[in-house]
């Protein structure tokens, strides 16, 4: 089916766009001489400034239909992506990782609202359940690939990848059918319509501990995420080459893509998915306290690793899977923009957190601690939603 398969390419680009640069940044790092503090600022470039472009695009997108966006947003993100391979210097590589920040909230603002606008109520579920498989696939190739072409070839390469990858996406989504014009908001959007539509989602209480949970989660996989191949590659198995590990996180990512799938066939047992969500998080924040413990054991790191994808992956389709139900059809831009925006702000800080706690604690400690204590939060949510 043609609109499944373009934005499963669309939310596979999106998460590979993020998870790309994590793998990278300790070849970046030596290629271009970047400190600790560089490398968290290129870590966190792309979603401090997707976070202002996700709560901008909302309205826009419920108003103009979300296949516009998803054109024009691909098409974009090629180009810059081109342009990020040319960069000889941080300065570059953050005004790089900016200007996807401006393009690629487009594709991930538009991906789940337009399931809703293509795909028949009662196949929504199993349709976003398959969409968000593409999450586990892109985390898998994404750091496998990256450790694997980054060390043994350039950093580059991944990057020219995305740029193909961006460009075929805006193509395929050209030949989408137009967008239903009763799943579109009439009015154009002024400050009135970001007040009304913010508050609106903000004052129910299921939305507002759904944007805590899911604030949680980012912060918490990224927090654990940012510098777990770095601290991998420099201490966790140092006496393994950049093929070895490379294997290990392609081996650990294939424990996501079965939490994605597990999410989508809960789908069909019609009860309370966030309690299996808050299950996972509490289990998840287990996982990741005890990976600093197995410092120079490559099995226990690969299964600790696919544990804790297979967690991340599965929260996240429970989370997103159950979103637009509790929206109408015109506002479900707006709900998928600011939990996009949501996901960008606890990235953001989960990506900064992880430089500056591995930095003070090279052990890698201090990151899960504050990894497990988010899981642990985001499942307190979710679960409350259970209820």
């Amino acid at each position: 089916m043609l609109v499944v398969a373009v934005l499963w390419t669309a939310f596979f680009l999106v998460n590979f766009n993020i998870a790309m640069m994590i793998p990278l940044l300790p070849f970046i790092q030596e290629a271009l001489g970047l400190s600790m503090r560089q490398a968290g600022w290129v870590l966190a470039a792309f979603p401090v400034v997707a976070l202002v472009s996700n709560l901008a695009l909302g309205p826009w997108i419920d108003r103009y239909g979300r296949k516009r966006f998803l054109v024009t947003g691909a098409a974009a993100c090629a180009a810059i992506f081109l342009a990020t391979t040319a960069a000889r210097g941080v300065g570059m590589l953050v005004l790089c990782r900016a200007a996807t920040g401006v393009f690629m909230p487009m594709l991930g603002a538009s991906v789940f609202a337009a399931i809703a606008d293509y795909v028949p109520a009662e196949a929504r579920a199993r349709a976003a359940g398959q969409v968000t498989t593409a999450a586990p696939i892109a985390f898998l190739l994404s750091m496998s690939a990256g450790m694997l072409l980054g060390g043994l070839l350039s950093w580059q390469v991944p990057l020219a990848v995305a740029a193909a990858l961006a460009a075929g996406l805006s193509f395929g989504a050209a030949r989408l059918p137009a967008v239903p014009a009763e799943a579109l908001a009439s009015a154009r959007p002024t400050l009135q319509t970001y007040r009304s539509r913010l508050l609106s989602l903000s004052l129910n209480q299921d939305t507002r501990l759904l944007f805590l949970g899911h604030f949680c989660w980012s912060a918490a996989v990224f927090a654990f995420l940012g510098l777990y191949p770095t601290w991998v590659v420099q201490h966790g198995l140092a006496a393994h080459g950049p093929g070895s590990i490379g294997t290990m996180l392609f081996l650990g990512e294939v424990g996501g893509l079965f939490g994605a799938l597990l999410a989508s066939r809960s789908a069909r047992w019609g009860y309370r998915p966030l309690w299996l969500c808050a299950a996972a998080a509490f289990a998840t924040g287990l996982v990741v306290l005890a990976v600093p413990f197995g410092s120079g054991v490559p099995l226990l790191q690969a299964a600790a690793y696919a544990a804790f994808a297979f967690g991340r992956d599965l929260m996240l389709a429970l989370i997103l899977g159950s979103a637009m139900q509790l929206v109408p059809a015109a506002q479900r831009g707006s709900l998928n923009a600011i939990l996009n925006a949501i996901y960008q702000t606890g990235a953001t800080l989960g990506a900064l957190a992880s430089a500056w706690l591995y930095g003070a604690d090279p052990g890698f400690l201090a990151n899960a601690l504050a990894a497990a204590f988010l899981f642990l939060v985001s499942g307190l949510a979710l679960g409350h939603i259970g209820r």
